[in-house]
C-alpha cells in the first residue's frame, strides 16, 4: 500500500509544510541548453528564441526543475478530544547547516516517526512543494519512508494531503490567488517579516537566519488557516480558543524569531476582542 491507513480510534495527526528553493547551480541547466544546442554565444548575447520573452525562454531563465530545496520546515499538530490542537513538533531543515539532500532526509526522517495515517497539509503543495521534494529525492536518490509512497505521484489525490489552496477554491476552479490574500480576507497573520519577492536575495546573500523565519512563518499561516478551516468540520472548539493555544506554543518554543513580536501583538489583539465581545454578550443576556 502507497498510503497507510489511519487507526479511527486515534487522534488526528497533521504535518504542516512549507520550502523555500533558489536556482543555486546551473550546471544541470548548463546541460539543457547543451542539449537544445544553444551556443555559449547566444548565452552570452542573452538571445532568446522568436516568439520569446527573456524573461519566459528557458534558455534564459531556469524554470522549477533546476531550483533545489534550500529550506524546508514541518509543523506537527495533533488533535485534542476537545477538538483543540497540540503542536507536537516544529522543525525547520536548511542551509547552511543542511544542503538539499539533508534537508530532504531530516523531512522523511520527520515524516517516518509519525502515526500510521498523518495527513500533510500545504497551501498549493500539490503544484509546488510536493514536484520539489520529490525531484530533490530524486536528484538525491532518497526514497519515500513507509506510509508516504504516495507523493511519489505528486499529490495527485491519491494520499493523505489537505492542500488548502485547492480545497478553498473549489478545486482551484477559482482564480488562484496568493495565500496572503486569502489569509488577509480572514484576518490571519501572514508574511511576518520578509516580503515574498526578498526570498531570492536572502539566499543568494546566504541570511539563512532570516530565510528560516520566512519559511517558518509560512507554515504558522497554513496552520492557522488549517485551524480555521477545521472549525467547519468539528464545532467542539472555537478558532479564537485554538488560535490562542498554537501561537503561544510557538512562542515558546520560537523565543528568538524576529516573528514572535508579531505573532504576540496579533494575540493580544485577539484576546481584547474576545474580551469585549464577552462582556458585550454579558450585558446583553
Amino acid at each position: 500500500m502507497l498510503t497507510t491507513m489511519r487507526d479511527p480510534s486515534a487522534p488526528r495527526c497533521y504535518v504542516v509544510l512549507d520550502l523555500e528553493s533558489a536556482v543555486i547551480d546551473d550546471s544541470a541547466h548548463r546541460r539543457y541548453r547543451e542539449m537544445e544546442r544553444w551556443t555559449p554565444a547566444d548565452a552570452e548575447a542573452g538571445k532568446c528564441r522568436r516568439g520569446y520573452e527573456a524573461s519566459k525562454d528557458p534558455l534564459i531563465t531556469p524554470r522549477w526543475p533546476f531550483q533545489s530545496v534550500v529550506a524546508l520546515s514541518a509543523m506537527v499538530l495533533v488533535e485534542h478530544c476537545d477538538g483543540n490542537l497540540e503542536l507536537a513538533r516544529f522543525a525547520t531543515f536548511s542551509a547552511p547547516d543542511l544542503d538539499e539532500a539533508g534537508a530532504v532526509a531530516g523531512l522523511f526522517d520527520l515524516l517516518a516517526q509519525l502515526p500510521p495515517g498523518a495527513e500533510l497539509v500545504t497551501w498549493a503543495g500539490a503544484s509546488h512543494d510536493i514536484p520539489l521534494i520529490v525531484l530533490a529525492a530524486l536528484r538525491n536518490g532518497i526514497s519515500l519512508p513507509k506510509g508516504w509512497g504516495w507523493l511519489a505521484f505528486c499529490g495527485d489525490g491519491r494520499g493523505n494531503h489537505i492542500d488548502l489552496c485547492r480545497v478553498l477554491t473549489g478545486g482551484s476552479k477559482m482564480k488562484l490567488v496568493h495565500m496572503a490574500e486569502y489569509l488577509a480576507a480572514l484576518s490571519i497573520p501572514a508574511k511576518l517579516t520578509t516580503p515574498p519577492f526578498a526570498v531570492a536575495s536572502l539566499i543568494a546573500v546566504g541570511d539563512y537566519e532570516t530565510l528560516q523565519e520566512v519559511v517558518e512563518g509560512d507554515v504558522i499561516s497554513t496552520a492557522l488557516l488549517l485551524a480555521r478551516w477545521r472549525s467547519l468540520l468539528d464545532p467542539r472548539a472555537r478558532f479564537d480558543i485554538v488560535e490562542e493555544r498554537l501561537l503561544r506554543q510557538i512562542e515558546e518554543q520560537r523565543p528568538n524569531r524576529a516573528y514572535r513580536a508579531a505573532l504576540h501583538q496579533h494575540r493580544e489583539r485577539a484576546l481584547r476582542r474576545w474580551i469585549e465581545h464577552e462582556g458585550k454578550t454579558l450585558v446583553s443576556a
